[in-house]
């Protein structure tokens, strides 16, 4: 019997060899990724056809094709080619329905609707967005609130920023299909709000006739204040309710206000029902954000959640040198490299290094040398290379400051000043690091949930009281700067007044929940 090579021209390859083919190849991709890797990223994948010019995969959606074709295409050729021996390119499409819904909400243009059904789901809609002058684009992005200079084009993705990027290029491709919503959260600087206004200038390239809004958490609360003031809260609610993308930076300013909660639920319930896409950015997950409503956290976890983490070396040292070259500054390599080696901070704090330098470069005469860098950019890090802390030097320094011995944090004990250390320690490991929550939580031998109820509880005493924030801010300042946690314990307890019914520990209050 003549049996033909898998790549030979057939007229239709059986559903069944198809599906057969492709359990090989996922069997040989756990191996190799691992099975939490795959299960993620290639569960929900069909091989569609197959040929000996391409091989088309459908993925359930715009993210999953565009984070699997950068990141583990090679994965799947090596296996395609070792099962086939030879193997054409990899070409990925979305699942039917998904454009399909896609189609149905009027987001692609008049061309689509044109193109037979079968060949619909095959259309970028990149190809087919409408066209649109660059100055009427800056002028519908003002009106939006966008900020001319935050673009994807501009944006420097790196490995703590990769799964974000990924992410924000799906939901401007196709809003209110792939997450929603679509919640980052990072530390102050790192590129979150500059992903929000991309998103938003992405988006309306596509679609120009859209409506977009970016606002921050406290520019709509001072508009839902001016409606009630102004007994305008419908046209308040027509514009944000109405809007086809709902762009919202610092979402823990909702946090303690119940009326605007209340406000905020009802127009993100009224956007989610009409499949209008929302992007939220936040300092902190949104199960931490202080006094936030719990339907509004369930809401705000649906979609997809993404934490962007401080930027490597190599991370940092790539934005400064795209900075350079947009702003034309003449700055060697190797002072940029002193620059990121030095200042360990956010990318506005190495901006503000990288203008210093330059402006000195501007006005001296003679080459500046590596030493004068240093010199210049002493005060933005901290006078030296500002130190990277760990778990066990937070623990250590917290107990130092309480005069407690740090196996006693690591411990069950629960007397008020354990507790209290510990949930500052908790505190600072999530702040000062880059570890998840549950990385946080294995470090205390505890679960998530006990990590989020104690970082909440120290924000919440910090807002509350001035000493608390004093204290905390004091055993962070020590652990940047590596200096002693402490000048003697009893210094540390001579910080608190004496109290005859507690004795020398005056917070042993009774037992805490940490």
């Amino acid at each position: 019997m003549h049996s033909s090579h898998p790549l030979d021209p057939q007229p239709d390859i059986p559903a069944t060899q198809l599906n057969a083919l492709w359990t090989t190849i996922s069997h040989d991709l756990r191996a190799e990724l691992g099975h939490s890797t795959f299960d993620l990223w290639f569960e929900n994948f069909q091989l569609r056809s197959l040929s000996p010019e391409e091989v088309v995969l459908v993925a359930p959606g715009t993210i999953y094709a565009i984070w699997v074709e950068e990141n583990f295409k090679s994965s799947l050729l090596s296996s395609f080619e070792k099962h086939l021996g030879a193997c054409g390119r990899i070409r990925f499409e979305v699942s039917v329905a998904e454009e399909e819904e896609s189609l149905a909400a009027g987001e692609g243009t008049e061309a689509i609707a044109e193109v037979p059904a079968e060949e619909r789901r095959q259309v970028n809609p990149r190809v087919l967005a409408e066209t649109v002058s660059e100055r009427k684009l800056l002028e519908l992005g003002r009106a939006a609130g966008l900020v001319e200079t935050f673009r994807f084009d501009n944006f420097v993705p790196g490995e703590n920023s990769e799964l974000a990027w990924a992410a924000s290029r799906a939901v401007a491709d196709l809003p209110g299909k792939t997450y929603q919503p679509l919640f980052f959260h990072s530390a102050c600087g790192l590129g979150k709000t500059h992903l929000l206004h991309a998103i938003g200038w992405e988006s309306l390239r596509l679609r120009p006739k859209s409506k977009i809004i970016f606002v921050t958490a406290e520019h709509f609360a001072n508009d839902y204040i001016d409606a009630i003031q102004k007994n305008a809260l419908v046209p308040f609610r027509k514009r944000y309710r109405e809007a086809d993308l709902l762009l919202i930076d610092d979402v823990q300013f909702l946090g303690r206000k119940e009326g605007l909660q209340r406000e905020f639920f009802h127009t993100f319930n009224r956007l989610a029902d009409r499949q209008k896409q929302i992007v939220l950015a936040s300092d902190c997950p949104a199960s931490e954000i202080v006094e936030l409503e719990d339907r509004l956290v369930s809401r705000f976890q649906w979609g997809l959640g993404v934490e962007i983490h401080r930027p490597g070396l190599e991370t940092r040292a790539a934005i400064l040198r795209r900075k350079r070259d947009d702003w034309k500054m003449q700055i060697s390599d190797d002072l940029i490299n002193i620059i990121v080696e030095r200042v360990r901070g956010n990318v506005r704090a190495l901006e503000g290094a990288l203008i210093r330098v330059a402006m000195v470069t501007t006005m001296s005469e003679s080459p500046i040398s590596p030493e004068q860098v240093v010199e210049v950019i002493a005060d933005i890090s901290g006078g030296q290379e500002t130190r990277q802390v760990g778990v066990e030097e937070i623990k250590r320094t917290v107990a130092e400051h309480y005069d407690i011995d740090v196996q006693i944090i690591n411990g069950k004990k629960r007397t008020a000043r354990v507790a209290e250390a510990r949930q500052i320690a908790m505190y600072l490991v999530r702040t000062l690091t880059d570890l998840s929550l549950v990385e946080v939580a294995s470090a205390f031998a505890k679960d998530h949930g006990t990590v989020i109820y104690a970082v909440r509880k120290v924000k919440k005493r910090c807002d509350d009281s001035a000493s608390f924030k004093s204290t905390v801010e004091l055993i962070k300042r020590r652990l940047v700067r590596g200096g002693s946690a402490m000048e003697s314990p009893r210094a540390v307890r001579g910080q608190y007044p004496p109290n005859p019914r507690l004795g020398a520990n005056p917070l042993a209050t009774g037992p805490n929940e940490v």
